[in-house]
């Protein structure tokens, strides 16, 4: 309930940042990916899921474009394009349908200009109005033939090739997002990055990779900021992770303050609640036989039951270490074997079991 009221939040003014905190296993994960698969598609939100991207802010531009591919895109871009071309000649191409559109493009004669009429469609239909912008983007769909997919380098200023200039990657990036937003017939367009957390560790850091973390954060926020349609940004990260953004970069955090949603560690009721439904899942009869074989109330340690995926990761290793010779329910002694076995404790660092 709290994930959707931020949500609506989001669409409706202000940053169009969230940001999800949360200690290691705790299930950010899960609840990025159940926004992603079922949450986004019925409010006409297309998503994509980024696990544990890059700093820079190609990275993401490089993931995104492999996602959807060079000619999907390139199609977006055509039949978005295509009503609004006016030259006989493009025309007569367009109305042939895409691929024999692209495949002209290859054999094209060379004082046959059809780059141009494509990067005026483009603009005339609103997708960006910047006359490069609009000339790249006709670039992608002219050279879909001969280069059907994108490289890296594609977005990485100062490469050879690249098809961005230098600083002017945030502009291109946003006429990326509007073709994309146009072309799937979407209210907005969704970027759920998942273990952004690494990066905002100082001490796995350089000190340019946390320049280009923050960079590339800013980026985002502005462009969700500026763009004239929805783009809405999940991120994911530690508490620890966060509160270095926030020392790191104290104006940026302010601009989404207010739109972090914490996820508190599991209390021992709600970890029976995830047994109890894992297991009854997993019966053959579909019967609900309670915590069956574990013993009626949970008996691991804090640090076990209070992470969704140490929980389930030792109740499975529970059942299938279990021998014949094995009591059921499960004794503690039994159970503290499994913490220990797979998840081992130095004497300094263990946790009082309750």
């Amino acid at each position: 309930t709290q994930t959707l009221h931020l949500l609506d939040t989001l669409q409706t003014g202000g940053a169009k940042a969230l940001i999800v905190t949360g200690e290691y296993g705790t299930g950010k994960t899960c609840l990025l990916r159940w926004l992603h698969t079922d949450v986004l598609p019925n409010r006409r939100i297309r998503s994509f899921y980024f696990d544990n991207p890059g700093v820079q802010f190609y990275d993401l531009a490089n993931a995104l474009l492999r996602t959807i591919g060079r000619k999907d895109f390139a199609k977006f871009l055509w039949e978005l394009a295509g009503p609004s071309v006016s030259d006989p000649y493009n025309l007569d191409l367009f109305r042939s349908g895409f691929e024999e559109y692209v495949l002209a493009q290859s054999r094209r004669h060379p004082r046959v200009d059809i780059t141009r009429p494509l990067r005026d469609a483009i603009r005339a239909v609103g997708i960006t109005t910047d006359e490069e912008i609009a000339h790249w983007l006709a670039r992608v769909v002219a050279g879909a033939v001969r280069k059907p997919y994108f490289e890296y380098r594609d977005f990485v200023s100062r490469q050879q090739g690249s098809l961005a200039p230098e600083a002017e990657e945030a502009p291109y990036f946003r006429a990326i997002l509007k073709t994309i937003s146009m072309g799937s017939n979407a209210q907005a367009v969704a970027f759920l990055i998942d273990e952004f957390e690494e990066i905002g560790l100082q001490k796995r850091l350089t000190r340019r990779a946390a320049h280009d973390y923050l960079a590339t954060l800013k980026r985002l926020i502005n462009l969700a900021e500026t763009s004239a349609f929805e783009f809405l940004i999940v991120l994911s990260m530690t508490p620890d992770s966060y509160q270095t953004t926030v020392e790191m970069a104290p104006a940026l955090a302010e601009r989404f303050a207010g739109h972090t949603l914490p996820i508190a560690p599991l209390s021992r009721q709600d970890a029976a609640a995830i047994v109890s439904a894992r297991l009854s899942a997993a019966r053959s009869d579909g019967a609900d036989g309670g915590l069956f074989p574990f013993p009626a109330e949970i008996r691991f340690t804090p640090v076990t039951y209070s992470s969704p995926r140490r929980l389930v990761k030792t109740c499975c290793y529970a059942i299938s270490d279990a021998t014949a010779a094995t009591p059921v329910p499960f004794p503690d002694s039994y159970l503290r074997s499994i913490e220990e076995k797979y998840y081992p404790t130095s004497p300094d660092s263990r946790t009082e079991q309750t």
